[in-house]
């Protein structure tokens, strides 16, 4: 079964044992009904993945250790190799949390990582906070989550064909590509990019300079919609604000069906901060 972490001193342990295997740790608080969902989930996986680590923190408890973590909301399962994170499951996916085991085993196992094609990073679109990311001038009816979700739903803009959409995430990210799939007729062509910007709007998009200006092309939807950035401009990103200004065919809508965001997650799990709150708080 998982282990419950006692002191703040065992998760920093828990982080170093990190160095030799991948460690689940589940994020709960006791008046949160589906932690309890949780907690039959790691009960199964426990069986099934016996060379993984589970363990469960009380955010009550331990709220340091979670601050740390960057922990906003129960359940969080968090996943850690190596002294840091990997990646992060949000609810009680049980579909998700499989998904992220069998990733950091993958890369335990020497298997390169790869996310839409690009070798050497991780789908990093799990880290978004979808309740901090709006878009402004969407059709309500097709709002900005139908492209963080599987199906046939996509996100369209309303009055014209233009969109501001600001996307949030649970920690810095290094961004190297974005993907993005959408209906051709109605596809994004030239999108602007505004690094750790969350307030642009319509009226500041020509009078601050981007990050990094795109032209999109039939041809690159249909590789596969992946464009590489400046990696260099994209090191600590915590926000990202994406000005579409028009579309392939000058429809007065603009449809997007999925967006991704592909790099690596900035360490955050700083061990010794963690200790330097133990000592403050002993």
């Amino acid at each position: 079964m998982a282990i419950n972490v006692e002191s703040t001193n065992q998760f920093v342990e828990i982080l170093q044992e990190s160095a030799s295997k991948l460690i689940a740790v589940d994020f709960y608080s006791t008046t949160c009904p589906p932690c309890l969902i949780v907690d039959r989930i790691f009960e199964q996986l426990v069986n099934q993945y016996p060379t993984v680590a589970f363990y469960k923190v009380d955010i009550g408890r331990f709220s340091e250790v979670a601050a740390q973590c960057r922990i906003t909301a129960t359940p969080t399962i968090q996943f850690f190799r190596k002294g840091r994170m990997l990646s992060e499951v949000r609810g009680a996916d049980q579909k998700k949390i499989v998904e992220a085991i069998e990733s950091g085993l993958a890369e335990g196992n020497g298997e390169p990582k790869s996310a839409y094609g690009v070798i050497g990073h991780s789908d990093v679109t799990n880290m978004v906070v979808k309740t901090q990311s709006e878009c402004l001038n969407q059709n309500d009816d097709h709002p900005l989550e139908n492209v963080f979700t599987e199906g046939d739903s996509v996100l369209e803009s309303d009055v014209d064909e233009q969109m501001v959409i600001h996307v949030s995430f649970n920690q810095p990210i290094k961004l190297h590509s974005i993907m993005l799939k959408a209906p051709l007729d109605k596809a994004p062509k030239n999108i602007r990019l505004f690094a750790n910007n969350s307030t642009i709007g319509f009226d500041d998009v020509d009078s601050i300079e981007a990050t990094q200006s795109i032209e999109m092309s039939e041809s690159v939807y249909k590789n596969g919609g992946v464009v590489n950035l400046r990696y260099v401009r994209f090191q600590n990103i915590y926000s990202l604000s994406i000005f579409v200004e028009d579309n392939l065919d000058g429809d007065d809508v603009t449809a997007i069906s999925q967006l991704a965001f592909i790099g690596t997650a900035v360490d955050t799990a700083n061990v010794s901060e963690i200790r330097q709150g133990e000592h403050q708080h002993s």
